[in-house]
């Protein structure tokens, strides 16, 4: 009966690194398996034969790392979250200007329901720039969300979000997110300082930020990734719903989460969907 090997990739400050390359190797040298690690980190490997093996961690200006582990008949050896350790400076974007490609990007967000799951839902229509300066903690960041966009695939709740209980969307169809200032990074993490303008009220929102890199695409251009995050608080920006279930727990919880993976394309080069 054969086992299986598991492992999480993480940053040093402990986020799923997406893209690093995990090869496993037998006591006798032989390569039994290679993969990347997904979005979350996580990387996964099956039908392995009883034994000892050795997992070997690389990824683009990362050190190499690798961990034994030993595979039982029927059981997954748990590695667990392995930091990746920089062998150099942390890397910034090129200077420059820089189109957000909304077509191979996304903004979600997610808020508790019952107190016991999360709805989610997508922006499909935003737009938006990145200026990146140097040094970079003097970039600049302009984000326009169309609120109408919101689709949480549910036509009945996408109305009642945009009445005047949520996003007022009749009296404020837009929201603009301005940064002030880029801090970092810490580990792999940058802070975007900024603030975020819905349904008429202006409200500090701080992005936790990892650049994900620079690449050509196929079409001529070049472009930079980026995932983000932030929390806000749905009272901050004059949101009134707030019914309760008979136990007192909320029907909707009061903080949104805003998770974000952006793709942008340098202004200066050919952008293409």
């Amino acid at each position: 009966m054969s086992g299986g090997l598991a492992l999480k990739i993480t940053t040093a400050s402990g986020i799923g690194y997406g893209g690093a390359v995990v090869t496993v190797m037998s006591m006798a040298g032989e390569q039994v398996g290679r993969l990347e690690s997904d979005g979350d980190g996580i990387a996964k490997v099956d039908s392995l034969a009883p034994g000892t093996y050795t997992a070997v961690i690389t990824a683009p200006g990362f050190e190499p790392q690798a961990r034994v582990a030993l595979v039982t008949a029927g059981g997954t050896a748990r590695l667990g979250a392995i930091a990746l350790v920089r062998s150099g400076a942390a890397p910034v974007p090129s200077a420059g200007d820089w189109q957000i490609d909304p077509v191979h990007s996304t903004l979600e967000i997610s808020v508790k329901h019952l107190g016991i799951s999360s709805v989610k839902g997508r922006f499909h229509d935003f737009s938006g720039t990145i200026h990146v300066a140097d040094p970079v903690e003097v970039s600049k960041v302009d984000v326009e969300i169309k609120v109408a966009s919101l689709d949480t695939d549910n036509k009945m709740r996408d109305g009642h979000l945009m009445s005047d209980g949520f996003f007022d969307v009749e009296a404020h169809p837009i929201a603009y997110y301005r940064s002030i200032a880029v801090a970092g990074p810490i580990d792999e993490v940058w802070t975007v300082r900024g603030r975020l303008e819905l349904r008429g009220a202006e409200v500090p929102a701080d992005l936790t930020m990892t650049y994900l890199g620079e690449t050509p695409d196929p079409w001529g251009g070049t472009r930079i990734g980026f995932r983000a995050s932030t929390e806000l608080k749905r009272g901050d920006f004059g949101m009134t719903f707030n019914e309760k279930l008979i136990s007192g727990v909320a029907q909707i919880g009061s903080t949104a989460h805003l998770d974000m993976e952006i793709q942008a394309v340098r202004a200066d080069s050919v952008a293409a969907t």
